[in-house]
């Protein structure tokens, strides 16, 4: 009697177990990496407005991770991409091995990808504690992913009662013994590595265009509506013309009243600044009702954001509120507490906010420092060039850099960050009260009502 039964149902039910077990585990790895796709796309948009879910703090954050394009982009496309093209591959190669269960075949492939896997795995975690100092909760999730796919694997050979090297040898000789099934499967997997590459090319081309789009439509709503700054200094000594710079939109007081109708609708606003008894850089109130620290660094991409709300903040209560800038770089070069390469060149970025102090530009040179950070990492531009973007004195701006005392303001405010134990930025401190990332309503409550 002729036996109808299909492959499938003659092989025992733990394998089949396993095999159908793999095939969802791919698809949690295609769903998770796509999140991360999602992420990589929107950080990159975004990387000041945009929070995910797993954006909980310094030290668990899926945006800060997605940030590093040395190890998020790996050939050109982002790792995540080429995550979901490897799980597609994978999960058909567990179907094949599932309906060609009666010869064993795919097992020990299925074996060496989950080692892959794995080994992919230990790197991923080796660079987020140790290069990037951040964990992303997704990539913890995929990596118990990949530690399943390669337990499964290895139960998978079990139950068919040979060795892993048995099985490894199996699999390369069916591929000598069915070409058509070899070369279906170096078609799928050539082709899904295209995708992933293309796929990869096409959405950094789509960031990078909608990055320039919405750039452009920032300055145009700049130059239209946002009221430009103007730094006094306490006493109101006037600001010779040659020390201001246009990038930051500043402007000397005396050309304040000759904008002409383009800037009507762009109202200066005066705020005074000074240098407290403790030598903290200071903007705002004479007499404050509210006094806030601010610790931040030049290279972080959420102290930017931070930046800008405390400057709209300054704008509403120039009269009752004070922001004392404080330096917190996140960079091994001069703060003891961060032991790996970080934010490589937030110490220098902050000693040249110290030598333009020194030329009463302090303030104006902080907002430069931020608002052109990307370009400022992206082409690493030279101290010299910023210099002279902000129209520095560059024989005094360059006596400051070398010498050792300007380093105290910010060995200073290192030494207050750590006996505060303030483990991140931004950091706010206001009546001995450390906020991250934002200041609450409640804790601006003296400011009361703004003046119109």
């Amino acid at each position: 009697m002729t036996n109808l039964a299909s492959p499938i149902e003659s092989v025992p039910k733990g394998s089949k177990v396993v095999l159908v077990t793999f095939v969802l585990m791919c698809v949690i790895g295609i769903i998770s990496s796509w999140h991360l796709v999602e992420v990589f796309r929107q950080t990159h948009l975004d990387p000041e407005g945009f929070k995910s879910f797993c954006n909980i703090s310094e030290s668990m954050n899926c945006d800060r991770v997605a940030l590093h394009d040395e190890f998020s982009v790996v050939l050109g496309s982002p790792v995540a991409v080429w995550a979901i093209a490897g799980y597609v591959f994978i999960a058909l190669l567990s179907v094949l091995a599932l309906f060609r269960a009666q010869s064993r075949f795919g097992q020990g492939f299925l074996f060496l990808f989950g080692l892959l896997l794995v080994a992919v795995s230990l790197w991923l975690v080796y660079v987020m504690h140790f290069k990037i100092g951040s964990w992303c909760i997704v990539c913890l999730a995929i990596d118990a992913v990949n530690l399943s796919l390669f337990g499964l694997s290895i139960a998978a050979i079990r139950l068919s009662t040979r060795t892993v090297a048995e099985s490894i040898r199996s699999d390369f000789g069916a591929l000598l013994r069915l070409p058509l099934q070899t070369a279906a499967m170096a078609v799928v997997g050539t082709g899904l590595l295209a995708a992933a590459w293309l796929g990869g090319q096409h959405l950094q081309s789509q960031i990078a265009q909608e990055r320039a789009s919405r750039q452009a439509a920032q300055r145009s709503g700049a130059n239209s509506e946002d009221p430009q700054v103007l730094y006094v200094s306490r006493k109101d000594e006037r600001l010779e013309e040659h020390k201001w710079s246009k990038k930051t939109q500043d402007n000397p007081e005396d050309e304040n009243c000759d904008q002409g109708g383009k800037d009507a609708a762009s109202p200066v606003i005066s705020i005074r600044i000074g240098l407290s008894e403790e030598g903290y850089n200071w903007k705002g109130a004479e007499h404050p009702a509210i006094e806030i620290h601010e610790f931040t660094d030049f290279q972080c991409p959420y102290c930017r954001g931070a930046h800008m709300m405390v400057s709209k903040l300054l704008s509403r209560y120039p009269d009752r509120l004070r922001v004392y800038h404080r330096h917190l770089p996140l960079d091994h070069h001069c703060n003891s507490q961060i032991g790996r390469p970080f934010h490589p060149r937030a110490c220098e970025l902050s000693r040249i906010a110290v030598c333009a102090g020194r030329q009463g530009r302090f303030f104006e040179t902080a907002d430069y420092l931020f608002h052109n950070a990307e370009t400022i990492r992206a082409q690493n531009t030279s101290t010299d060039e910023i210099a002279k973007a902000l129209a520095l004195d560059l024989g005094k701006f360059g006596c400051c850099m070398d010498d050792p005392q300007s380093m105290r303001p910010i060995e200073s405010d290192l030494a207050d960050a750590a006996t505060l134990s303030l483990r991140g930025t931004p950091a706010f401190v206001i009546n001995g009260q450390v906020y991250y990332g934002k200041i609450p309503d409640e804790a601006l409550k003296a400011l009361g009502t703004p003046e119109q």
